[in-house]
C-alpha cells in the first residue's frame, strides 16, 4: 500500500485490515486510519463509557463492548495521533440526517423521507448518513435491513450510493 500523499487513491488488494498494518513503501509513512475506522472507534468508546456511567460492569454487554473497543483499537493502531485520518476523494462531507428521519425510515414512511431530501436539492441528502454517535449509516443501509423495496427503489433513482459504507465498513448491498 502506498500513503495518501504518495499515490492518490490507491488501495491494497488485500483489504483494509491489511492495508492498515502497513507502511507506504516510498515514503515508509504509516498510513492512517480511515474515517470509517475512527468513526467505530469513537462509537465504541462511547458506548463503553455509557455503560460505566450506569455502573454497568459486570454485565456480560460491558466485556463485550470492551472486546469490540479492543479490537478497533488494534486495528486503528496504538501510534495513531488522533487526528489524521485516511481521506477519500469526496470533498464534501456528507450530510448528517436528523434523528426523525432515520426514525421514519425504520417505519417505512417514504413520503417523510422522499419530503425531506426534495425540501434541499443541493445538498446530497439521498446520501445523508446518521451522525458518528451512530455510526454513520446511510439512508440507503437504513431501508435495507427493514426491506423496504419501494423507499430503497427510490433512493436508488434519486442517486443513493450503493456502494456507501457504513462506519464499520459494511454497505447496504
Amino acid at each position: 500500500s502506498f500513503c495518501d500523499g504518495c499515490l492518490d487513491g490507491w488501495r491494497s488488494r488485500y483489504g483494509v485490515e491489511e492495508e492498515m498494518r502497513r507502511r507506504c513503501p516510498i515514503c515508509r509513512a504509516r498510513i492512517p486510519p480511515s474515517k470509517e475506522m475512527v468513526a467505530l472507534l469513537l462509537t465504541l468508546q462511547k458506548d463503553k463509557l455509557k455503560l460505566e456511567v450506569s455502573n454497568n460492569t459486570s454485565s456480560e454487554r460491558y466485556q463485550d463492548a470492551c472486546d469490540l473497543l479492543k479490537e478497533a483499537e488494534e486495528r486503528v493502531g496504538s501510534d495513531w495521533d488522533g487526528v489524521t485520518v485516511l481521506e477519500d476523494n469526496n470533498d464534501k462531507p456528507p450530510v448528517v440526517m436528523p434523528d426523525y428521519i432515520a426514525k421514519a425510515i425504520g417505519k417505512g414512511d417514504i413520503k417523510s423521507v422522499v419530503k425531506w431530501i426534495n425540501a434541499n436539492r443541493t445538498e446530497d441528502r439521498v446520501n445523508a448518513t446518521t451522525s458518528v454517535d451512530k455510526m454513520r449509516m446511510p439512508i440507503l443501509f437504513l431501508a435495507t435491513p427493514s426491506n423496504h423495496l419501494m423507499l430503497m427503489t427510490l433512493l436508488l433513482q434519486l442517486g443513493a450510493d450503493a456502494d456507501f459504507r457504513t462506519s464499520k465498513g459494511t454497505t447496504a448491498i
